[in-house]
């Protein structure tokens, strides 16, 4: 075998192992296998991700070190302790916030925001208090204003880059990009590259697809609810209208530089 070929060879067999002896720890396979991703490349294994504690973000490194062959381990894990205290110190870094008490919870990520805060204005400097650091997958609760009914839950989804989208009419369409909300990191659409016939050419277009419109969201399939359009009744996606996240903008977690785009504010 060629040297490329030996050394993909031994990346799987990396990979393989340590996604094995994953699955044989209970905590880690019954709670953060979902959340986090491991890649292998020249012996070098990269975890990423969110894990519930601090136990199993050194598990985790413990036995990627543990596998034969492996050369360095770059641990990237985000354990929700940590990510809550950051948010907390974000939000004490905001004078208006400082006399108000709200409680910060971390799941796999995701922020919750508990408390009452007297104005809307308010709720949304919470907001993008906790989405300004970096690792925050999204900010999904708010606190409450005091006075009005409490928020209904938000959407929370995150459509894979790659994934196909299926519409009830058999149309398919391929996931190219995402729009995020910078204000609180949550995905608002997809943006949806399709293939299509005219005149005898094949023409690829781009469509925007909002999350409500998903019934199934899978790590390789999307299907659309029943009752949305068929895929190429969607708008037709303008970049102009949504540009590229900054290349100083962390994403959230699965996602990369360069595949996402911000809804304009």
């Amino acid at each position: 075998m060629y040297n490329a070929d030996v050394t993909h060879w031994l990346d799987e067999r990396i990979l393989e192992g340590i996604r094995k002896a994953f699955q044989k720890e209970d905590a880690i396979r019954s709670i953060d296998l979902q959340d986090i991703s491991v890649t292998v490349e020249d012996g070098h294994i990269f975890l990423n991700g969110h894990v519930a504690n601090d136990l199993n973000f050194h598990r985790m490194e413990d036995i990627a070190r543990s596998i034969i062959g492996v050369v360095v381990v770059h641990n990237h894990l985000v354990a929700d302790h940590g990510l809550s205290q950051k948010v907390a110190q974000s939000l004490a870094k905001d004078e208006r916030l400082q006399p108000l008490s709200l409680p910060v919870l971390s799941t796999h990520g995701w922020i919750s925001l508990s408390g009452e805060v007297p104005t809307p204005e308010l709720q949304h400097a919470a907001e993008a208090a906790a989405a300004r650091v970096p690792m925050v997958r999204g900010v999904v609760k708010l606190p409450k204003v005091i006075g009005e009914a409490e928020e209904a839950p938000r959407l929370v989804l995150q459509p894979p880059i790659g994934a196909r989208v299926c519409g009830e009419n058999g149309h398919q369409g391929v996931v190219y990009q995402v729009i995020i909300r910078p204000q609180n990191r949550l995905v608002t659409h997809a943006v949806v590259r399709v293939s299509q016939t005219n005149d005898g050419r094949q023409i690829a277009r781009n469509l925007l697809v909002p999350l409500d419109a998903m019934d199934v969201v899978g790590e390789e399939e999307i299907i659309l609810k029943r009752e949305a359009p068929a895929l190429n009744e969607f708008r037709i996606f303008i970049p102009g209208d949504y540009p590229i996240a900054p290349l100083t903008w962390m994403p959230p977690y699965p996602y990369q530089v360069g595949k996402v785009r911000w809804t304009p504010e």
